[in-house]
């Protein structure tokens, strides 16, 4: 249909560096002659990025944008994958390390468990685009999963936990930090040693209150990034 092909170029246009978060869309007259479309078609297409949650409507004043596919929403948590579902960015997980080991007294403070008790490691790459774009070590109580399955790491881990083992997960605190990425970053991403990063450390919990995961993420920023437009 015309207007999904109008929502998908203006798509494009505001996931790439042309248009900016809080930005206001070109105005329908502008749209209908940049497209030779009529009224109708650029409004149904607007409404479906209304949708994708990407543009919100102001009565009287346009459209403005409101997020990109690849910049996180605060309002949710969300997976990369399902980021990632309506956009034409290929994702893959690559799981590096995986072991079992003892939780240090941070980690365990993390995890609400005691100092020494076994828990999984997880390390993970993810690649957007076959590009490396997410850092990813994650600790998970083995007493929460007694058996995991590795295979399905390969894959959206709150997909494995909902779906396939039935987990209710209720959501996550987040903390943000700027930090000097190591060589194991650097190497494992290709940034630059002297190229600050974000790191977000994420507690995650389940509805009945036990955490099941601290994760920290390290974003490449050329490739994925943290942006929002947040309302007053």
């Amino acid at each position: 249909m015309l207007y999904k092909k109008v929502m998908l170029d203006l798509k494009s246009r505001i996931d790439s560096d042309e248009l900016n978060i809080g930005d206001m869309l070109p105005t329908e007259k502008a749209l209908i002659e940049h497209y030779s479309v009529s009224r109708s078609t650029i409004r149904k297409a607007i409404d479906e990025l209304v949708k994708l949650g990407l543009v919100e409507k102001r009565q009287g004043s346009g459209s403005s944008i409101v997020s990109k596919t690849l910049a996180n929403s605060m309002s949710n948590l969300v997976t990369t994958q399902e980021m990632l579902a309506n956009s034409d960015k290929s994702l893959v997980y690559k799981v590096v390390e995986f072991q079992l080991m003892s939780a240090d007294k941070e980690i365990a403070e993390f995890l609400k468990v005691s100092p020494a008790e076994k828990i999984y490691f997880i390390r993970r790459i993810k690649l957007i685009n076959d590009v490396p774009s997410i850092y990813e070590d994650s600790y998970i109580p083995v007493t929460l999963l007694p058996q995991i399955n590795l295979l399905s790491l390969e894959g959206s881990k709150y997909s494995y936990l909902e779906n396939e083992l039935g987990f209710e997960i209720d959501g996550a605190i987040q903390d943000f930090e700027a930090i000097m990425p190591d060589q194991d970053i650097c190497e494992a991403l290709n940034v630059s040693p002297e190229r600050p990063l974000i790191r977000i450390h994420s507690i995650g919990k389940l509805k009945d209150g036990r955490v099941f995961e601290y994760t920290r993420t390290s974003l490449n920023p050329e490739t994925y990034t943290y942006k929002h437009y947040l309302k007053r």
